[in-house]
């Protein structure tokens, strides 16, 4: 072959590889760029995927309940999209993958929402009948407590109603012969009438009444330290003593004091009667 056919052979192979490398650039150009394009679409779905992730976590945080039972699975739903978003997703496959696991924890929160909902409903209807029925304890409580001052009060007033008054006290110095003495000399006895009131609630049967004689210098005459009884818890001495019977009607009684030789003073004495509950009546005579 002569110098130009070889030429012309070179030219034509020349040719045939510049068109090949021209075609191969070609369709690598196509390549990366459609790579490329994978790429961006593979990011874009990734972002897509974290975004729903994180706004189904959200829409579980959103749910409360005071149902333990209930708050389990909610957290074992929330731990799951942070699983996920922990993981990073290489191809479109486990992305679909993902997307189909996201899909279906959706549809679990719809049945949550639910279910949520129920609970919540009939924990507002429980609380709102323990609220009634607390409402109806303080209700019965006040009624009790008012039925108890009432009680208290009456008992006041039965307890006061009930207490023994001796009215008509009449206090007298006066001799053996009953006579009523003016001079100290003369007197041998005091004598102390009186009439114990009609009462139908005070308590009957006998009734032991003290009497207290105090004399000018505030001194209780006694006969001995043994006449005592108790008064408001305390044990006092008295002067002399009758035991009556009494059934609730008014009741005219009289107690003595025997002197005994005791000198008497010139003066003011005063006279108290007494049950165990407390004093019944007072009066007072003077002497010269």
């Amino acid at each position: 072959m002569n110098r130009k056919g070889l030429n012309i052979a070179f030219g034509a192979i020349f040719v045939i590889l510049a068109g090949a490398i021209i075609y191969m650039m070609t369709l690598l150009s196509a390549g990366k760029k459609e790579a490329e394009e994978m790429r961006v679409t593979l990011e874009m779905q990734k972002d897509k995927l974290t975004t729903e992730l994180n706004v189904l976590y959200e829409d579980y945080n959103k749910l409360k309940t005071n149902n333990d039972s209930m708050n389990v699975l909610l957290n074992k739903e929330k731990q799951k999209i942070t699983d996920l978003l922990a993981i990073k997703a290489s191809n479109a496959k486990k992305i679909q993958i993902y997307e189909a696991q996201v899909g279906s924890m959706r549809d679990i929160l719809k049945s949550y929402i639910v279910q949520v909902d129920s609970l919540n409903q009939a924990n507002l209807r429980l609380r709102a009948e323990n609220q009634e029925v607390k409402n109806r304890f303080e209700e019965a409580k006040n009624v009790n407590r008012e039925l108890e001052n009432q009680n208290k009060d009456l008992t006041g007033k039965v307890e006061k109603a009930a207490v023994l008054k001796a009215n008509n006290m009449i206090a007298e110095p006066i001799n053996e012969a009953g006579v009523v003495q003016k001079k100290i000399k003369k007197v041998d006895k005091i004598r102390v009438c009186f009439t114990l009131v009609e009462n139908s609630v005070a308590k009957h049967g006998p009734r032991k009444i003290y009497l207290r004689i105090a004399n000018p210098s505030q001194r209780v005459m006694v006969k001995s330290g043994t006449e005592t009884f108790m008064l408001e818890g305390k044990i006092v001495p008295y002067s002399a003593m009758r035991e009556v019977e009494y059934e609730g009607n008014a009741l005219e009684a009289c107690i003595f004091y025997e002197l005994g030789g005791e000198e008497l003073q010139a003066g003011t004495y005063y006279i108290d009667l007494f049950l165990e509950e407390g004093q019944i009546g007072t009066t007072s005579f003077s002497i010269k």
